[in-house]
C-alpha cells in the first residue's frame, strides 16, 4: 500500500528543487515511491540487518534520487549493498540499476 500523502510531499519537494511541472513531479514521486517498495520487499528477503537508503543528487544539469538496500552484519558493520537504481527527477522515469 502506498502512503498518497508521503508521495505528494515527495512530488512538492521535486517541483521545487528540480524546477519541473507538477506532472512530472508526480511521475518520479510515484516512481520514488515503487523503488521505495522494491526495496523494502529486498531488505525484507534479507537475514540480515538492512537499511533502505535514498540520496538525492543534483549536479551538471542533471536531479536524479538514487534508491539502496544496506546490508550490514548483526554488529552493524557493512556487509554489502545492493543498488535498486534512481529516479530521474526531470523526467520522472525509473532507472533500474
Amino acid at each position: 500500500m502506498y502512503n498518497k500523502r508521503e508521495i505528494m510531499v515527495n512530488a512538492w519537494h521535486i517541483r521545487r528543487t528540480a524546477n519541473v511541472s507538477m506532472s512530472t513531479a508526480l511521475r518520479a514521486a510515484w516512481a520514488l515511491a515503487k523503488a521505495m517498495n522494491k526495496a523494502e520487499e529486498i531488505a525484507a528477503n534479507i537475514d540480515w540487518n538492512t537499511k533502505v537508503r535514498v540520496n538525492d543528487w543534483a549536479k551538471y544539469g542533471k536531479n536524479r534520487t538514487y534508491v539502496e538496500v544496506a546490508i550490514y552484519t548483526n554488529a552493524w558493520n557493512r556487509k554489502r549493498t545492493e543498488k535498486i537504481g534512481y529516479v530521474d527527477n526531470l523526467t520522472g522515469e525509473f532507472v533500474a540499476a
